[in-house]
């Protein structure tokens, strides 16, 4: 066998495809059932971070690598060391428009038209214009492309293997030749020339991600940390690399949401989804009362977290009203977006200019972390009904409330609360502008009913990972490269051990799976 794959992402996915393309014959090695194949990209929104599109040329946008070089830059933080880091950062840039999007549309995919501002710069950090391309078909929609690649050369150049779960690597004369692991009927053993770790991350392990937490930035963990993975993704292949004499860099970097809620559907204990939060609501702390400075959705979530997680309890509200949530909802998951997935542009349309009643109702209905009610007292007494530890501050409530309420009165020329300013800058954009409220008061004069919900951080990403060089090739603790063994997608973290640094301009993550799978192919391929 020439190259074996540990584990049977997307990325993993990709890089079969094009190595079998080239006449090389691979083996994937997944852990789970064949319908496991493709990782959480089952379930992905579909976002992919893009310089110089097409999407944004059409609206005006002028975007090169300088600026983009610059934005994510300020974002990841590096430090000097960071060579391989570096490298993959900037040839990212460099060169997603020829390797991932026009590899995309080869495969028969789209993205919708007009790119989404995530990750906004403020203060000189962050996105100065728009990159976050949404694919239509969402993850599940690359996940069938990525199969059809597979589904070409199944049975000839490349053998699929699921319910496989690799342990351990094997090393011989000091190069890596094998694997070994637990099959369907007892252990396994299997050989190749290149043995390449696909297996995501590691933040499905709690106990993980809580030894890695950076307590410098974010504090001590949260005791209910939720999860917005499966426990599969448990670190067990970067163990595997490290006990192997790998480099395992800036674990301590991962991706967390701050605006996370307990799954209504939880497939596991601690089972979270993250909300994409409504930028027109108030962020408040645990007792009710806003934060000052005010935290603005959309913005740095890495300092998102720190805020809250760093306050006097780890998890948050957000006061807002049932007609701000319908037009401003959106959930990280395909699930979630069925218009978007299904390709249905007329519901995109009916949703954008009416609102997403479904999902803001889905959301009222199931979750135990939303609580109604027709006024601020009253809210103020359910919210405390489900923190009864933290009770909340009602008149901090109503007079936080009141004031924004009353500032929106005075007319958009006066604005000096700094999210209305942000606001208004927000929907100077017609991208945003057609998803956020016309600044709507929350409850001085509206008939809309008053919605809380509480939120946690949610664990997503490991933004860290085994460090490979430009080849991916897997890189020693003393920086020489380590035979036999590649790396690719989350487990490289999306990229030399950590392409994105502390934080990720958002679309960076399923664009580096994308990614470093090709440059994998390129590189055995030669």
């Amino acid at each position: 066998m020439d190259v074996l794959i540990a584990g049977g992402g997307i990325s993993a996915l990709i890089a079969a495809a094009e190595i079998a393309a080239k006449g090389r014959r691979v083996a994937i090695y997944e852990r789970g059932p064949r319908e496991w194949l493709g990782g959480q990209c089952r379930d992905a929104f579909g976002g992919i971070f893009l310089v110089g599109s097409p999407e944004q040329r059409r609206v005006g946008i002028r975007d090169s690598f300088d600026l983009a070089w610059a934005d994510w830059q300020g974002y990841a933080e590096f430090e000097p060391e960071d060579i391989h880091q570096i490298a993959w950062a900037r040839k990212y840039i460099e060169r997603c428009i020829p390797d991932v999007r026009e590899w995309l549309t080869a495969q028969g995919l789209r993205f919708v038209p007009v790119a989404n501002w995530a990750e906004r710069a403020e203060h000189g950090r962050g996105n100065r214009v728009p990159r976050f391309h949404l694919l239509w078909g969402c993850g599940p929609g690359l996940v069938t492309a990525a199969l059809r690649g597979i589904r070409q050369f199944e049975g000839g150049r490349i053998d699929l293997h699921c319910d496989h779960r690799v342990d351990e690597l094997i090393i011989e004369g000091g190069a890596v030749t094998g694997v070994r692991g637990q099959g369907p009927v007892g252990p396994f053993e299997a050989r190749a020339e290149h043995i390449v770790i696909a297996g995501g991350g590691r933040t499905g392990n709690l106990a993980k991600v809580r030894e890695s937490w950076p307590r410098d930035a974010w504090g001590e963990p949260p005791q209910d940390l939720l999860a917005g993975v499966w426990p599969n993704l448990d670190g067990r292949l970067h163990d595997a690399a490290a006990e192997s004499g790998a480099s395992l860099t800036h674990l301590e970097n991962m991706w967390v949401y701050a605006a996370g809620v307990a799954h209504w559907q939880a497939e596991f204990d601690g089972h979270g989804l993250a909300i994409i939060p409504p930028k027109s609501a108030l962020w408040m702390r645990a007792d009710g009362s806003r934060f000052t400075p005010p935290i603005l959705a959309g913005y740095d979530t890495r300092e998102a977290v720190a805020r809250i997680t760093r306050s006097d309890h780890p998890w948050s509200w957000m006061v807002l009203n049932r007609d701000i949530l319908a037009k401003e909802i959106a959930v990280q998951s395909a699930r979630y977006n069925p218009a978007f997935r299904d390709h249905r542009i007329g519901r995109v349309a009916q949703d954008l200019v009416f609102g997403n009643t479904a999902l803001a109702e889905l959301l009222i209905r199931r979750s135990r972390d939303v609580v109604t009610a027709s006024t601020l007292p009253e809210l103020a007494a359910k919210m405390t009904a489900l923190t009864p530890d933290s009770p909340i501050d009602t008149a901090a409530l109503v007079r936080d409330v009141g004031a924004y309420d009353a500032e929106i009165g005075r007319g958009r020329k006066l604005f000096t609360d700094p999210q209305l300013v942000s606001l208004r800058n927000i929907r100077a954009f017609l991208g945003d502008k057609v998803r956020t409220a016309a600044f709507k008061p929350i409850a001085a004069g509206s008939r809309s009913e008053l919605v809380a919900i509480r939120l946690r951080p949610v664990v997503r990403k490991t933004l860290g990972g085994i460090e490979t060089d430009e080849a991916c090739r897997v890189v020693r603790t003393d920086g020489s490269v380590l035979p036999g063994l590649y790396a690719i997608g989350e487990a490289a973290g999306f990229g030399g051990g950590g392409m994105n640094g502390k934080r990720t301009l958002e679309g960076t993550l399923l664009g580096g799976c994308i990614f470093t799978a090709r440059e994998l192919a390129r590189s055995l391929g030669s």
